[in-house]
């Protein structure tokens, strides 16, 4: 890791979260179902509103989802 990147320190619950929305997007990718933020926060228990803080972090999963389903 280069020193200039920037790092931060997540609790183990955030790490969890961003397992499983990491599942619900593989999933809902596979399945040809779209991802918004709504269908995250019904899969998730928890509002859009809540959501919208991670939204990059979605989209870059969603990303990498996508490029791994496109490879097939």
């Amino acid at each position: 890791m280069n020193l200039d990147e920037y790092y931060e320190e997540i609790t183990s619950s955030e790490a969890d979260f961003i397992i499983d929305l990491h599942r619900i997007i593989d999933y809902l990718v596979y399945h040809d179902v779209p991802v918004t933020l709504v269908r995250l926060g019904y899969e998730l228990d928890i509002t859009p509103s809540e959501l919208s803080d991670y939204t990059s972090l979605i989209l870059s999963i969603l990303d990498k989802v996508e490029e791994k389903y496109s490879l097939r």
